[in-house]
């Protein structure tokens, strides 16, 4: 599990203790995710060009605080 474990918003683990109060919800509509496609994009570089492993520094440094993986998907099209 990452560091914020949540798919929505960015609410850290240390935060669960607050989980259904009204703080926590201002948290979370404050705190919103937004996909980053660059830092995954320079993530999956890392790993697939230089050979760098998933947890290595270079890997964490490029995906940052979000707990996003260094995973994309391409459509194919037909």
């Amino acid at each position: 599990m990452g560091a914020c474990p949540c798919p929505h918003c960015l609410l850290p683990k240390a935060s669960f203790d607050l989980l259904g109060l009204a703080r926590d919800m201002q948290d979370r509509l404050t705190n919103l995710r937004t996909y980053s496609l660059a830092g995954v994009a320079v993530a999956h570089d890392f790993i697939y060009t230089y050979g760098s492993t998933v947890d290595s520094l270079r890997v964490q440094t490029a995906l940052g605080e979000g707990s996003w993986l260094p995973t994309m998907v391409r459509l194919l099209s037909e």
